[in-house]
């Protein structure tokens, strides 16, 4: 009997364990341009444009969706979000990615890339961005 207890004990504490490594803030990678457009291309992430809506529409990267970090109801959107699948977010020149990347980091996404030097350094590669008309 007392073995079944000290089993129970310990598988109890293996799930709680187990539980919450899973529960764990994700990693956020800072990644280059370069890297960048190799993790669009191979992973398929979600490509994700955190600037005010005006910047977002005048130019962005292909295929990107705009979820503004200064929006006020950033944290409701980000709930409806799959938090497993993988974002790359950028901005003008890296300092409201990183921010967002904190965010998204505390509201339990697993994997996010964080791309230096933002779209600034992506359009300065001579990497394609899409502009307003």
């Amino acid at each position: 009997m007392k073995k079944l207890l000290n089993f129970i004990i310990v598988l109890l504490l293996a799930l709680a364990f187990h539980s919450c490594k899973e529960e764990k803030s994700g990693t956020i990678n800072k990644v280059s341009i370069q890297q960048a457009e190799e993790i669009i291309a191979v992973e398929g992430v979600k490509v994700v444009d955190v600037r005010t809506k005006s910047e977002f529409t005048e130019k962005h990267i292909k295929n990107a969706v705009n979820i503004e970090v200064e929006n006020d109801d950033l944290n409701s959107y980000l709930d409806t979000m799959d938090k497993t699948q993988p974002l790359l977010v950028y901005c003008n020149k890296g300092g409201q990615s990183a921010r967002c990347a904190k965010i998204l980091q505390d509201k339990g996404f697993t994997l996010i890339y964080d791309m230096k030097g933002g779209i600034t350094k992506w359009e300065e590669s001579g990497r394609e961005v899409i502009v307003k008309n």
